[in-house]
């Protein structure tokens, strides 16, 4: 039997779902109350980051889609007010289902994919494949959408 958690959702939400679920965001996150970016309320993904990870998922039928996680830029801990709520993917590898049942993080290129996409500038990423080109709103959002907050 095939595992079909790996599979497209194809998952498009109502406009009001998605204002009750962004306005549910904005609540939790304002209740941390020693949490000071109370401001991120998304990310923006350039179409250039999108079409190359597209560039990947296209060659090699192996990858079965992206992973995004929500990370801190710094220790929350150490550095309390100096903080920005990031969203960073990775490729997703179809592998064993039973050590992988999710698909397998591709934390590196592989020599097959190497040239798909430019390569960093920064030589000390090395060979990978993790992506942080998210930038978090409101730097980058569109603060009259409904999706942001409430409007006057």
């Amino acid at each position: 039997m095939k595992d079909n958690r790996l599979e497209p959702t194809h998952v498009i939400i109502s406009v009001e779902a998605a204002i009750e679920r962004t306005e549910n965001w904005r609540n939790f996150i304002n209740g941390i109350e020693d949490f000071p970016d109370k401001s991120t309320k998304g990310v923006y993904i350039s179409r250039t980051d999108i079409q190359d990870l597209a560039a990947y998922l296209t060659v090699d039928d192996s990858l079965v889609g992206v992973r995004a996680y929500f990370t801190l830029k710094n220790d929350y801990k150490d550095f309390p007010n100096e903080n920005e709520i990031r969203l960073i993917m990775v490729l997703v590898q179809e592998a064993d289902a039973a050590a992988f049942p999710n698909g397998r993080d591709l934390l590196t290129v592989p020599n097959t994919l190497k040239g798909i996409v430019p390569p960093s500038p920064d030589p000390s990423v090395g060979d990978s494949n993790i992506y942080d080109f998210t930038r978090p709103c409101p730097d980058c959002c569109d603060v009259l959408s409904e999706l942001y907050g409430p409007q006057p």
